[in-house]
């Protein structure tokens, strides 16, 4: 209980047990399923039609690879190296492309 906000804490205290006070934080920060699945569904779609921004440098473009890979490894989607190597090739511009 100490380790909560005062925003958390007043969602829960009235409550008697830690399983009332943990199914409803998760609620809060988690989502429910149906939420979930609409993130995860959100992200794949993000993750196919990911391309680099024409005025963006390698190091941008990869953090934002990055973060949605990371996104979807949390949501339990996770992709192959060999997948992510193909999808950041495709994603460059043609001024990259031989």
């Amino acid at each position: 209980m100490c380790a909560l906000s005062e925003k958390e804490y007043t969602k829960v205290h009235n409550f008697r047990s830690a399983k009332q006070m943990w199914d409803t934080l998760a609620l809060t920060y988690e989502g429910s399923l149906e939420v979930k699945r609409n993130k995860l569904s959100l992200l794949m779609r993000t993750y196919v039609l990911f391309e680099m921004e024409e005025s963006k440098s390698i190091q941008t473009m990869f953090g934002r690879f990055q973060t949605i890979v990371n996104e979807l490894s949390f949501l339990g989607r996770t992709y192959d190296n060999f997948d992510h190597i193909d999808k950041l090739l495709q994603s460059l511009p043609r001024k990259w492309r031989p």
